[in-house]
């Protein structure tokens, strides 16, 4: 098994993780932010990609910090915190093309919020996010990278 699949193997089980507390509780528990950030790191350091992992999170981080900066409930601090621990397990260059999934297949259910007239107001994103990561973790394997 290779590191790249190694490192999108465990970012996407700390996503599916902090889906079901997300969907559940609308929050994405510290403890799993912290534990998915020493799991990641710590292959990132092993590894010999830590530099990209540093700049995938950094990365992640700004990416989904930015609506917050227009609007304070657009996105959740612990979808910040998730984007930057999944950047670390996936790079910068792939967190950039989870977060585009995760923006694309979350627009149909803004779409339907607003056409509804059921704005939602709290949307847990996490889900999108593991979406994202599942579609690069997709093409990785597509392209041979087992």
């Amino acid at each position: 098994m290779n590191p790249g699949l190694i490192g999108l193997s465990v970012a996407l089980g700390v996503a599916l993780l902090a889906s079901i507390t997300d969907i559940r509780e609308r929050r994405i528990p510290n403890t799993l932010i912290v534990t998915g950030l020493v799991a990641t790191s710590a292959l990132a350091v092993v590894g010999g990609w830590w530099v990209d992992a540093l700049a995938g999170s950094g990365l992640g981080m700004v990416l989904l910090a930015l609506p917050r900066l227009v609007a304070r409930d657009a996105v959740g601090l612990g979808d910040i915190k998730l984007a930057g621990v999944l950047g670390i397990g996936t790079g910068m260059a792939v967190i950039v093309v989870a977060i585009g999934i995760a923006v694309v297949a979350a627009m149909p259910v803004f779409v339907w919020g607003a056409r509804s007239g059921r704005r939602c107001r709290v949307l847990p994103f996490s889900p999108f996010l593991a979406t994202g990561v599942v579609g690069c973790m997709a093409v990785h394997l597509a392209a041979g990278g087992g």
